[in-house]
């Protein structure tokens, strides 16, 4: 089965300066501009979101908020359809909760550092944007710090909170960083952490437990430092606790990349993964082929966990209670360049910005996930979080449609 691989694009548009010399006395004419603040047509079914991206978009921060998609503003290189109306509201209401909101109110001086450096368009479509010949979808892109283009909108789901930030708000972090960078240079000892360890060309080929021992937070890290750098800044705003310490810790694991294991032997493994008795990190993740001479003889590529082996490196050696014994990274610390990385970006938010990271990202985990009345998280019988987006509240309502009113209240009486 082919493997489908995603990843955020970034687009720079770069154009040439230009120098302008005016005189007191020059006499340029009228604005070829139209200033015009035009009414909102009342009798179009779309006046309550129009008036609501208006109100909370266009007005405070000067950002259009187009749902509508716009074919001239569009890539012609993939097929796309628009975004539903009752998507758009979502998207709408949950960016303006968890984003815009977040940063106006966590960050100092939040309406005027959104106004400096918030995007001028976001451009919502529906579809996905399939790039066949690398087997990648793009989710997001940034375009010379005036627009942010969001992918596959109508299949935003307010109740898989994971899903959401995965492919919706962790691109939104991640292309609102980049543009933070294009004002302010990141740290150039940044680059040097993982210099040599970036592989822009095939990227998509490694394994998020790969990346992560590697020290990078996620595959797309991995292609290069300015993607590296921003992907710290959104995944650590989108992801919980557990989460994000799940990763740290799979990130001090030592990974080998083994050429010569047997098709057959292979094949027998990868069915226990398949059929949930086994895990994928233990197991292995194919590689490549190393040999089509047959396929008795075939031998296969693959990542795996590092593990404790006899004298002669063949035979696994187990605890006392016959489980394999995984080996922690020797050389590069995954879990610890990380950690480095993530105190760059702390610092470097705080210096250009003055934005705590952890205030904005426990702001973001406590408007996700459910909380009692001192702010503390509260948790499922299997330990997980709650959606606080879905959950029922007494009254019988939830915070989902609370938000979709904030669009309703625009409906003609």
């Amino acid at each position: 089965m082919k493997k489908i691989i995603y990843s955020i694009l970034l687009c720079f548009a770069v154009s040439m300066p230009l120098a302008f010399v005016s005189c007191s006395d020059d006499d340029f004419g009228p604005s070829i501009f139209d200033p015009t603040d035009y009414p909102l047509d009342q009798t179009l079914y779309t006046f309550p979101l129009d008036t609501f991206c208006k109100k909370n978009f266009l007005e405070p921060y000067n950002l259009k908020y187009l749902y509508k998609m716009q074919d001239v503003g569009s890539d012609m290189n993939y097929n796309l359809v628009p975004c539903t109306y009752d998507q758009s509201i979502n998207l709408a209401v949950l960016c303006k909760y968890l984003w815009y909101d977040v940063y106006k109110n966590y960050v100092e001086d939040g309406e005027v550092f959104l106004k400096t450096y918030s995007p001028r368009i976001i451009h919502v479509i529906g579809s996905p944007a399939f790039n066949p010949a690398q087997g990648t979808e793009v989710l997001g892109t940034a375009e010379g710090g005036l627009k942010i283009t969001l992918y596959n909108a109508n299949n935003l789901s307010p109740d898989n909170i994971d899903y959401m930030n995965e492919y919706f708000f962790k691109t939104m972090h991640h292309e609102f960083s980049h543009i933070l960078n294009q004002n302010f240079n990141r740290p150039t000892d940044f680059d040097r952490i993982s210099n040599g360890k970036y592989n822009p060309v095939s990227w998509n080929d490694t394994h998020d437990s790969v990346a992560v021992s590697q020290g990078f937070v996620s595959p797309y890290a991995s292609s290069q430092a300015r993607e590296d750098w921003v992907e710290v800044i959104a995944n650590y705003i989108v992801k919980d606790t557990i989460t994000w310490n799940k990763l740290l810790a799979s990130a001090s694991y030592q990974w080998e990349y083994v050429i010569d294991v047997p098709a057959a032997h292979w094949d027998k493994i990868n069915a226990l993964v398949e059929q949930g008795k086994a895990n994928r990190d233990s197991v292995g993740y194919f590689v490549r082929s190393t040999s089509t001479s047959g396929d008795d003889d075939a031998t296969y590529g693959i990542a795996r966990k590092s593990i404790q082996r006899d004298a002669n490196n063949m035979y696994a050696v187990t605890d006392e209670d016959g489980k394999m014994i995984y080996l922690h990274t020797s050389g590069v610390q995954g879990d610890a360049v990380i950690r480095q990385k993530l105190d760059m970006v702390r610092s470097w938010l705080k210096e250009h910005f003055n934005m705590d990271l952890d205030a904005v990202r426990m702001a973001v985990q406590h408007r996700q996930w459910l909380t009692d009345e001192k702010g503390d998280f509260i948790f499922d019988e299997d330990g997980n979080f709650i959606n606080n987006l879905t959950y029922v509240r007494p009254d019988g309502t939830t915070l989902m449609e609370e938000l979709r009113k904030e669009v309703e209240q625009y409906k003609k009486k």
